[in-house]
């Protein structure tokens, strides 16, 4: 399938500009049922500056989402964290940071590319510490509590 683009002149209907095979990022947007808008099955958008907007939308949607998750996890009792739920996390940390490396960077600046995988970077990095103190308390609290068993079997 091509994609072309035609401008026209209003008053006379001439083809003024003619450009075919353009790149464009194309996605599809959710269905809006019950809304009075026009059903549309994908869109695809040719203007660099709209590109950029769209996907620092889209990213700050997602990565706002997952920090506020990260928040509580992070800010949560030690007793109540379980490992499972932080490698969890680090999925999705994951996951975001793959879209943004083959789906986001061949449309958006370098230097946006590369803050949203700072971000990313940052929040991969809370979520480690948090996860290797929670290792190293449990860590400790079962070696304390081996040392008082063995004391008592004596």
């Amino acid at each position: 399938m091509s994609s072309y683009l035609i401008k026209k002149d209003k008053s006379t209907g001439e083809i003024i500009y003619m450009e075919y095979d353009l790149q464009g990022y194309k996605f599809h947007p959710k269905k809006a049922e019950g809304k009075p808008y026009i059903s549309v099955n994908s869109v695809t958008i040719y203007k660099p500056e709209m590109i950029d907007h769209l996907l620092a939308k889209r990213f700050e949607k997602r990565f706002d989402r997952l920090s506020q998750i990260i928040m509580r996890f992070l800010y949560q009792d030690d007793d109540e964290c379980d490992e499972g739920d932080f490698m969890i996390i680090l999925d999705e940390i994951a996951r975001l940071r793959s879209i943004v490396e083959i789906e986001y960077k061949k449309y958006i600046k370098i230097e946006e590319y590369k803050e949203y995988i700072e971000k990313l970077y940052f929040l991969d990095n809370q979520v480690r510490q948090k996860l290797a103190y929670i290792s190293y308390v449990q860590n400790l609290n079962n070696e304390i509590t081996e040392e008082v068993n063995k004391g008592r079997a004596r």
